[in-house]
């Protein structure tokens, strides 16, 4: 049986293709190792959230911050100290900006811990102020 030769009657030059099953077999092992990682790294600080029937608000629109069981708290995944909550606060958002701020605190923090945040929140101009909650599990 003869095989068709695609470079001409009688050329002897080599036959250059793009072998495209190898780079499909990693762009397909890739895509896997996305989708398992990407849900790990949406939110560093692990809290358990209070739960309500409201809907959680999408916490990707604005600055989120996180106040632990301890007390601890995290802008964005940023750890904060009382005394450096002001400066850093200011660097990041200005009174112009318009984006929401985002509260999520352990079900166990102190009420206090979070009025707390606020006051510090609304000292910096910030009008738009979230409370993120988890969602309750409907009741049969």
């Amino acid at each position: 049986m003869k095989s068709f030769d695609f470079n001409g009657a009688g050329s002897h030059r080599a036959l250059s293709e793009i072998n495209v099953t190898s780079l499909v077999d990693v762009m397909t092992v890739l895509l896997i190792i996305f989708m398992i990682t990407t849900p790990m790294i949406q939110s560093g600080v692990q809290v358990e959230l209070p739960k309500a029937r409201a809907t959680a608000p999408d916490l990707d629109e604005g600055l989120v911050i996180t106040i632990t069981q301890d007390g601890s708290v995290y802008l964005e995944e940023r750890h904060l100290s009382p005394s450096q909550f002001d400066a850093v606060f200011q660097a990041v958002y200005t009174k112009e900006d318009e984006r929401p701020v985002f509260i999520r605190g352990d079900e166990q923090v102190s009420y206090k811990a979070v009025i707390t945040v606020i006051d510090k929140l609304k000292g910096h101009g910030v009008t738009r102020i979230g409370l993120a909650t988890g969602l309750q599990p409907a009741q049969k």
